[in-house]
């Protein structure tokens, strides 16, 4: 629970911690119906409760704002995962997002010089051919396929 600011008691005695309790149940409630997730719930209801703090003894209607405060930080909440999803179709999953064994090939493209794992991620992931492997790092294109056979030797000899 938020702690008590001075001057956190409205006119008629009711101070942030009794509106706290009273409301917080409801609150965390409406959350979960426009989120859709309880345990994000109880964090955008947390939000809420500390947006309406600072001003709690100004305001007419105190449940009103938090009630807006809540709806547009759900609103926001939802933006943000839609970005997200827009961002992992387009880029692919992050990283705690994939199997084991993607896991175990990001990792093992990270132990490689940054050269050859330009190559491999160059060929394999945006599917570029040698010549426009060199060209874009500013080698030759039987660097390129040395590069490219010395990071595929590490990366069988790792993941076998």
């Amino acid at each position: 629970m938020p702690d008590q600011a001075p001057g956190a008691r409205r006119p008629g005695g009711v101070d942030f911690a009794e509106f706290y309790e009273r409301e917080y149940s409801a609150t965390v409630k409406l959350a979960a119906f426009l989120s859709g997730d309880r345990t994000l719930a109880e964090d955008l209801a947390q939000e809420s409760f500390a947006r309406l703090h600072s001003k709690f003894a100004l305001l007419e209607n105190p449940a009103g704002y938090l009630r807006t405060t809540l709806v547009n930080a759900c609103h926001n909440q939802r933006r943000s995962t839609s970005r997200e999803s827009i961002r992992h179709t387009r880029h692919g999953p992050s990283s705690t997002a994939v199997s084991d064994r993607a896991a175990e090939l990001d990792a093992t493209l990270r132990r490689l010089p940054y050269e050859e794992r330009a190559v491999v991620v160059l060929r394999y992931w945006l599917g570029l051919s040698e010549a426009e492997i060199a060209a874009h790092l500013g080698c030759r294109p039987g660097t390129v396929k040395s590069r490219s056979t010395r990071a595929l030797k590490k990366i069988r000899k790792e993941l076998s």
